[in-house]
């Protein structure tokens, strides 16, 4: 009975001892506060004539890891072909995560691409056509 028991007790701590190993080496190695994705919500594929604004704001969505929203994230604009202009050229996302600047056509018509940039994460374009 003696070695029974004395054996329970070190199965036991054994036990425990690999239950603490194992859980002191783990993480949840996913930062809830810091962006995963960001998203197209609106604005893209509009057409406008020259040296005009965009009827609709070009806007994204910035969400962490749970499709949280994330408030305060700056977003970078940048028009990367076919000219025109962005305004703002950062914006910070509110609180439902949504971000957006106003897009205006320059003096050339044709394609123009916009980018929305996050940190760390793969940028988004908008397209757009200028008309004459």
């Amino acid at each position: 009975m003696r070695l029974i028991n004395r054996q329970m007790l070190v199965n036991r701590k054994l036990l425990l001892i690999v239950a603490t190993l194992a859980l002191s080496g783990c993480t949840l190695g996913t930062d809830v506060s810091q962006p995963s994705t960001i998203a197209i919500v609106g604005g893209d594929s509009q057409t406008v004539p020259v040296n005009t604004p965009l009827p609709d704001s070009l806007s994204v969505v910035v969400v962490g890891s749970f499709n949280e929203p994330i408030e305060n994230e700056t977003i970078t604009w940048t028009v990367v072909s076919g000219g025109g202009s962005v305004n703002p050229l950062t914006s910070q996302t509110d609180g439902n995560g949504v971000g957006w600047t106003r897009y205006t056509a320059g003096a050339a018509p044709g394609a123009v691409k916009v980018q929305a940039k996050v940190s760390s994460l793969p940028a988004v374009f908008f397209d757009a056509t200028v008309t004459p």
